[in-house]
């Protein structure tokens, strides 16, 4: 239940729109809303509020993070190939750990998260169960399970031997359009469609196309006919461009970007989301994490090509919003906020980087008008920050700089304290480590 009123007094409030900021700020939370972000001079605080004098932080809107495989490998001491997890654990297991994983992601500032659904796992009951209070956890947009093509990136996940059903791939215009009814019928908040080949699945290459235009257009119009917008796995030059063609929402990943494709991009107002984490996480740690030696020899060709592409289409003024590509111990939950830092390696602004996390995430979700800016009448999801992530985006991992985290004006610093504490502990105890 949302807190009866709460008052950060004296912090500065970044409020999410480019420099824009107010000093000595009083921020007032009712019903789990903002209800007033202004000056402290102007401030009127109720005398039943609880009072936090938050001088020498920096409060910054809570950040989302676009794609996420929210039920993958909690455990950071018992690494497990990518493949051999997602094969052999039972859905029940990979929902616990997609729990743990979102208070992870939560504990470290990451209020929402888009889920790209892992099938017959339950995501979008947890996304239920949270929205309701009954368990704690970041805010869940999900997509109960990918679209792709015979022999698309979907479809490689998964060894040749394995029982394929029938909701797992979908060819011709007609297939498409049912399997977007399918995914609404289970509770979809948008459609995931693999629209090229990719890095983790075998025997494909980033550089193949999935799908034709045809398709994909059938999966926009139906999806958008049905309210929910469409993000394209799209790594492949020829990927993207169908996949704008066809009309889009976001494009994931966008490795082989090119001019013509950026140029298509600004026109239609598409948004990229880079997942530039992963592709870090997996060049430099990949066989110690999880993944195969395939999948290690793909990233290591495309990730210099692929921050290059990310550099272009932000000079360019593509629209960039937060995405990691999180997967367990591929891409740890908690981490998040390396992406950020990746961004300003790639040459934001510390600004930019957190707007791609904030405002223009919350635009490509649609949720603009309840999230992504500290303003009046949005929901209460706030980071309050020792320091200034506006000038040092590392700030956001570093140890003890985030003093507290709130969702819908809920106190969620340490979203579940008995739970949590035992869990890490636990993790120390197994890999060796004194606690």
């Amino acid at each position: 239940m949302p807190a009866a009123r709460l008052a950060l007094t004296g912090v500065s409030a970044w409020i999410g729109r480019g420099d824009r900021r107010i000093e000595d700020a009083t921020i007032v939370i009712h019903g789990g809303r903002f209800a007033y972000v202004g000056p402290s001079a102007g401030a009127s605080i109720p005398p039943d509020t609880r009072v936090i004098d938050a001088r020498g932080t920096v409060a910054i809107p809570g950040l989302c993070d676009l794609h996420t495989h929210l039920t993958s490998n909690s455990q950071h001491h018992r690494v497990i190939n990518n493949t051999v997890f997602r094969t052999n654990t039972p859905p029940q297991a990979k929902l616990l750990h997609g729990l743990l994983n979102g208070l992870r992601a939560l504990s470290a500032g990451f209020t929402t998260l888009r889920v790209m659904g892992n099938k017959g796992v339950g995501e979008v009951h947890l996304r239920d169960f949270i929205n309701q209070g009954i368990l704690p956890g970041p805010r869940l947009l999900v997509a109960p399970w990918w679209i792709s093509m015979t022999a698309g990136h979907g479809d490689l996940f998964w060894p040749p031997t394995w029982r394929r059903e029938p909701d797992d791939t979908a060819d011709g215009p007609d297939e498409c359009r049912e399997a977007v009814r399918r995914q609404v019928r289970e509770g979809a908040d948008f459609i995931k469609i693999m629209a090229s080949g990719g890095v983790m699945s075998h025997g494909d290459k980033p550089t193949w196309p999935n799908y034709t235009v045809e398709e994909i257009s059938a999966i926009t119009d139906e999806a958008h006919a049905l309210g929910l917008r469409v993000a394209a796995h799209a790594q492949s030059t020829e990927g993207i461009r169908r996949s704008l063609l066809a009309g889009v929402d976001t494009i994931e990943h966008g490795i082989y970007l090119d001019d013509a494709c950026i140029e298509l991009m600004l026109k239609r107002g598409v948004t990229l989301v880079p997942t530039l984490a992963i592709s870090t996480w997996i060049a430099t740690e990949g066989l110690q994490r999880g993944a195969g030696q395939e999948g290690v020899d793909k990233i290591k060709v495309v990730h210099d090509v692929h921050r290059d592409a990310v550099r272009r289409a932000h000079e360019a003024g593509v629209k960039i919003a937060l995405g990691t590509d999180s997967s367990g111990t591929l891409c740890p939950f908690g981490e998040n906020a390396r992406e950020l830092e990746l961004y300003v390696e790639v040459g934001m602004s510390p600004v930019a980087a957190l707007e791609a996390g904030t405002r223009v995430a919350a635009e490509a979700m649609g949720l603009a008008s309840e999230i992504g800016t500290l303003e009046v009448g949005k929901r209460a999801d706030l980071v309050l920050v020792n320091g200034d992530p506006t000038r040092d985006i590392g700030l956001l991992r570093r140890p003890g700089a985030i003093r507290m985290v709130l969702k819908d004006g809920v106190d969620c610093t340490d979203p579940w304290p008995a739970v949590t504490r035992q869990f890490e502990a636990t993790e120390l105890q197994q890999a060796g480590v004194a606690s």
